[in-house]
């Protein structure tokens, strides 16, 4: 089935055909046309499945002209809201009717005022200022027809429950409800069950998958603490060609820093590196978010709640720097390679004591990692360029998961 058999306006075929999409992917296979008959969806669709063409189609396709809003995208982020957003707007090209806002925090809410005032029909927001907004009287939900959750632990994660909780019980209307989640856990059904009165469709296109195929999941074991960075140098040292596009995990700002620090003093890697924390300002992180999409950028070192909700495409590798604490985290962070189809290569550097969590991760995704060897050391430990900074590095340890 191609997106011109799916009953769908020509106008957002011919906008699809133009980006080189012509054939929907799995999520998109089931959920359209069941939103396109306008029942509540439940959708359980790992990172990169092509989810946001999922929701965003069949509501296109449905919305009518006019300035009151009529559908509601709640989201994490303010990246992914840009993304959501990004994409209506590519798949709504043709059709004058859409008007679509970004609605997120962090930069002045005037600009927001003005175009709400000015007529939307399609919302793309983050839950606080979409409060701060509503509490203003700016907006208004009395007209919704669509809602939306995307990533709906991501949002449960961030501690937003209680403000989606309370946007849901100001929607007076009965709304269809489209909710997509890598995972769906108990407090998202609960909230389901309520919206919904219990009559929503169930689809799950991660079961059987819940990582991507296409990606080459393996892990390093290193005995001590004190040989992990010098592992790691020698693990990129050896891949240093193939990693084209790279993206690495740690689970603290701090450990972060550190290790954009220490990697900027060695010699011979070449990489273009930059850091991605929770504390930069919006215009820094978007600035560096752009860099790494044009490729200025080859090495990004986040921190899970720094790249929640980063779209990037073309990522070759995930690396583990520090073992995620929760086996779903494991899930998103690799998530961010082998997106629509690519392939891709997810590392985790783990200690031997830690060997526990990679049994946990593989009993969650009912697959096994395959365990590599360590490139061999190389005689005496060269390529730092400040040798003085090697004893005060050692004190700024990272924070295990333990």
């Amino acid at each position: 089935m191609k997106f011109n058999e799916m009953n769908l306006k020509s106008e957002i075929v011919k906008a699809l055909e133009e980006i080189k999409i012509t054939e929907p992917t799995r999520i998109q296979k089931q959920a359209i046309p069941i939103a396109l008959e306008g029942k509540n969806i439940i959708a359980q669709a790992k990172t990169g499945s092509g989810k946001t063409y999922a929701f965003s189609i069949p509501i296109i396709n449905q919305i009518e002209k006019g300035n009151i809003p009529e559908c509601l995208i709640l989201v994490p982020t303010r990246e992914l809201c840009k993304q959501v957003a990004q994409v209506m707007k590519q798949a709504s090209k043709y059709l004058k009717n859409v008007k679509i806002l970004q609605v997120y925090g962090g930069v002045s809410i005037n600009p927001q005022i003005l175009k709400l005032q000015k007529g939307v029909n399609i919302i793309v927001a983050t839950p606080g200022r979409l409060i701060d907004l509503y509490e203003r009287k700016e907006i208004t939900f009395k007209n919704l027809r669509f809602v939306v959750l995307d990533e709906a632990d991501r949002m449960l994660d961030m501690g937003f429950m209680p403000d989606i909780q309370y946007i849901m019980n100001q929607i007076n209307t009965s709304p269809q409800l489209m909710l997509f989640s890598a995972t769906i856990l108990e407090e998202i059904k609960v909230l389901s069950q309520t919206f919904t009165k219990g009559k929503y469709t169930d689809i799950n296109v991660s079961k059987d998958s819940l990582t991507v195929e296409n990606t080459n999941q393996y892990y390093y074991l290193v005995k001590h603490f004190k040989d992990k960075y010098y592992a790691f140098v020698r693990v990129l040292r050896k891949l240093r060609e193939d990693m084209t596009h790279t993206l690495v995990f740690t689970n603290t700002k701090k450990t972060a820093m550190w290790l954009k620090s220490r990697l900027e003093g060695e010699r011979g890697l070449s990489f273009k590196i930059e850091m991605l924390s929770g504390d930069l300002s919006q215009a820094k992180r978007e600035e560096v978010t752009k860099k790494f999409k044009n490729h200025e950028i080859d090495f990004l070192i986040a921190t899970d709640v720094a790249a929640r909700g980063l779209d990037i495409p073309n990522v070759s590798h995930v690396i583990n720097y520090d073992v995620p604490q929760w086996s779903e985290v494991y899930v998103h962070r690799i998530g961010r390679t082998s997106r629509m189809g690519k392939k891709g290569t997810a590392i985790t550097m783990a200690l031997q004591d830690e060997y526990r969590f990679i049994c946990q991760i593989e009993g969650f995704i009912d697959k096994e990692l395959q365990k590599a060897v360590l490139p061999p050391r190389a005689q005496g430990r060269t390529g730092v360029k400040n040798r003085q900074s090697k004893q005060k590095s050692s004190t700024a340890r990272e924070i295990l998961p333990f």
